[in-house]
Formats: C-alpha cells, structure tokens, sequence
C-alpha cells in the first residue's frame, strides 16, 4: 500500500497537471497585491461586518408619563434599568408633551403609566400599560419592542414570585402568555447569524475576482498563447488555476472560523471535515464563475466590472444577512438558482447546530452539481479562447 502510494505521488509530480500548479504557484507568489485581497481583507471585513451589522441595539431613549406616579409604577420604570438596550431619557407631564418629543425624533419608546395602575394592580386586575414605538426605523422598533416585552415579562414572573400572587403587567388589550424555547443560539446572539453569512460573502467576491484577474492577466501579458503550443489539455491547464486559489481560501475560510471564536464566540458545533468538504464545492463554484467571467473579457477592468455585476445578485438572493422567507415570492424562487444559497444555509447548519452530512448532504450534492457544469462551461470557452 504504502508502495502504491510513492509511485502515484511520483505519477503526480511528474505530471504535465503538476508542472501547471507549480507555475501557478509561482504567479500568485510573486502577486502580493491578490494575496493580500485573498488572505487579509475578507478576514479584516469578517470583524468589521460582525461589529457593525449588528443589530443589537443599546441605549435606546425612553420616555415617561407616570400619572400614577406611585411605588408601583416607579419599580415598573426600574425595569428599564436592568438591560442596555434602554436608557431613561426624561419624565413628561403629559402624553401630548411626550408624544411630540416622539414626532420629533428625540425618543426611541414612549411608555405611558394610567393613574388606575396600582388600583389594577391592587384588586389582582390586568394593569394596561401603553407603549409608543418610533417605527421609522421599523427594525429598531420591532426589536425594541420584543425587548420591552421581555423586560415586562421578567417583572411579571419577579412579582409572582415575590407575593405569591398573579400580577399582569399587560403591554396590549390582550394578556396571553408563553412558554419560550430558544434554540442554536441561547443568547440570541446576532452576530453568529450576521457572521456565518458574511463568510460565504467575503468569499464569494474575493473569490470570483481573483479567478478572473489571475486569467484576464495572462492575456494581458501574452502568456496565455503560449498554453496553446503545450502538450498540457485544456482540464489540465483548468485543474491548474483552480486548484491553488482553492487551497488558499479553503485554509483562510478556516481562519475566519478561529476570528469568529476570539471577536464573537462564535460556536462550531459540527465536524471540521463536513465544513472543510463544503467549503471545497463552494470555493470551487466560486473559482469557475471567476474563470468562466474572464473568457468573456479581454482587460482587467472588464473582468473587474464583470465581477461587479455578477455579486451582487449571488450575493442579496443567498440571505446572508436577512431571512429568505422574508422576499417576495419569485425572488425565493430565483435564490434556488444562487449556490451561495446553499453555502450559507450548509455554514449555519454545520457552526450553530451541529449537522452533517445526514442533513447538509443535499447541499453537497447542489453545490457538486453547479461545481461540474460550471467547470464544463470553463473548460468548454477556454478551449474555444484558444482556437
């Protein structure tokens, strides 16, 4: 065995294929410029996106009307204390007063305290308390408001437990209550979702610009006449362009995990074997877009802007910051055709909850799929490029 394995090493070494890696090796040795682009800036943009796309919120401003204006209602108010994500910005005398500072863009949440608070609260009746959102930026005010009903919820369970007694703090007409499961992420951490997806986005501009670039620069400078009178066919000399750039962002997309555990504890709960085996279909899909987009131009620049036209529809049909469902329908439709889809959907799987292949096999076998057909595509244009 161990016999077999020399002679199919030395078969390899000794390969017209291996001749054609080592020059291309040599080409991005010498091109500091797309190392640099391959290796550090998607790993310095991965923190800079999971820091700044957060959409955890903190020092949110909240405004008070307290017509109560009792022990009650001012331990109700005390809540806000007990997160971040709230800051008490000023008590008004009335609603209009603070309805306005509201309008006005001054506050976040507006919370009004009826002078019944603590009689309600007193008989063992539902106390309505009203809350006002700024919904001009809807995402803030959905989230905010999520928070203030946590925050009533705890003081509800605390009252509970303290008096032996119902005590219903009640946000809307409605009371109904609800026993919460949270799985995959505990904490509700945002940035495990945000960064999980800007992997496969990084990866996928970064990618397919250096695939064209290392092509489009052979023509430029004339070597890629001389691949024509090489024994060397057309896979091979494919195989050979793809194969380092997927070595060097397979290895960094494994750096990028270890970024995400030291900024942002992000989990890896599945084995390193399926993640790495995903990454390869999918860098893989990326390279041949990038080898595929430089057949069709001439300079760098048209590569450049090739490039550009071609991210960003892999990039918004994929929901790698937002939920897919959250389209409209014939965009769902058309993200079945973006093998980003499945890159980011395998990604979360394997880092938040822990799958492999019994699962993400289905992914796997797409991404496999768009890997062949889109290397066919390469190699059939870059055999036409050639005649």
């Amino acid at each position: 065995m161990k016999k077999q394995f020399i002679q199919l090493i030395d078969k390899i070494c000794n390969s017209r294929f291996w001749a054609l890696f080592n020059k291309e090796i040599a080409q991005l040795s010498h091109n500091r410029q797309l190392l640099v682009t391959i290796l550090i800036t998607p790993n310095i943009l991965l923190i800079m996106f999971g820091f700044a796309l957060n959409p955890n919120f903190q020092n949110l401003k909240v405004g008070i009307t307290d017509y109560s204006n009792s022990s009650t209602s001012r331990q109700l108010v005390e809540i806000l204390n007990q997160t971040d994500v709230f800051v008490i910005s000023k008590y008004y005398n009335s609603q209009k007063e603070m309805a306005d500072a509201l309008a006005a863009g001054n506050l976040t949440v507006g919370i009004t305290i009826p002078p019944e608070f603590t009689d309600d609260i007193a008989r063992k009746h539902t106390a309505q308390v009203q809350v006002l959102y700024n919904a001009v930026d809807a995402n803030t005010a959905s989230i905010a408001s999520n928070y203030m009903s946590r925050l009533v919820s705890d003081y509800n369970l605390r009252q509970l437990n303290r008096h032996s007694q119902t005590v219903n703090i009640a946000l809307t007409t409605g009371n109904v209550q609800a026993n919460t499961f949270v799985f995959y992420n505990p904490g509700l951490e945002s940035s495990w979702f945000i960064f999980s997806g800007a992997i496969g986005v990084l990866f996928t501009v970064v990618g397919v610009q250096a695939a064209s670039s290392l092509v489009v620069r052979e023509k430029e400078a004339g070597t890629i006449e001389a691949l024509m009178i090489t024994p060397a066919s057309d896979t091979e000399v494919i195989l050979a362009k793809i194969f380092p750039l997927l070595i060097l962002l397979t290895c960094n997309s494994l750096v990028a995990l270890v970024i995400g555990r030291l900024f942002f504890n992000l989990p890896f709960n599945g084995a390193l074997l399926v993640y790495t085996t995903i990454a390869v279909l999918y860098f893989w899909v990326v390279i041949c877009i990038g080898v595929l987009l430089a057949c069709f131009t001439k300079t760098e620049l048209q590569a450049l802007l090739s490039t550009a036209f071609v991210n960003p529809p892999l990039v918004f049909l994929a929901g790698p910051f937002s939920p897919i469902s959250a389209m409209p329908d014939y965009m769902q439709w058309l993200s079945y055709l973006n093998p980003l889809r499945y890159f980011v959907e395998a990604c979360r799987g394997i880092l938040l909850k822990g799958v492999g292949f019994e699962i993400l096999w289905n992914q796997a076998l797409i991404l496999l799929i768009f890997a062949v057909f889109l290397m066919y595509l390469s190699i059939r244009q870059f055999r036409q490029q050639l005649n």
